[in-house]
């Protein structure tokens, strides 16, 4: 068994990190994020190296990650596409479709950076953390698809 297929079997959130303002906003779908401390609070995220995301997150050393309810699996699939949206187009859509439903926002400065093989990992610093407006259940990824806590 490769480690792919193994690890479809290990049900993970989804969350959805962007980075960069103005023309270089960019989002994108991950669920390689874990806690890493609460005190000081850090976080860890893990971007692919060919992820659009990465140089812009490499320069702007800052992002927000948005945790996805279970009511958000199509900006999920929106994320993750070749089709996501970016720039003030992005920013529109964080204001109107994503902060209202998202279960929290944590905003994050990295402090370090490890090469992890085709992906870089981002050790950073949650500035703040904001609950979202809405109560709901977490978008899970288990099995190659997005999935709720009731499937």
């Amino acid at each position: 068994m490769d480690l792919r297929s193994a690890m479809r079997l290990f049900p993970t959130g989804v969350a959805l990190l962007c980075t960069g303002s103005g023309e270089r906003a960019v989002g994108m779908t991950i669920n390689a994020l874990m806690s890493v401390s609460l005190a000081p609070p850090r976080i860890l995220v893990s971007v692919l190296h060919t992820a659009r995301a990465h140089p812009v997150l490499c320069d702007s050393r800052s992002f927000a990650v948005h945790l996805l309810s279970d009511r958000q699996a199509a900006t999920a699939g929106l994320f993750a596409s070749r089709d996501k949206p970016c720039g003030p187009e992005l920013e529109a859509l964080l204001e109107r479709e994503v902060l209202p439903v998202a279960l929290a926002t944590l905003r994050c400065s990295v402090e370090q950076v490890f090469q992890g093989g085709d992906h870089s990992l981002f050790l950073s610093r949650v500035e703040s953390v904001k609950h979202g407006e809405e109560s709901g259940e977490p978008l899970l990824f288990h099995r190659g698809t997005l999935r709720t806590t009731h499937q």
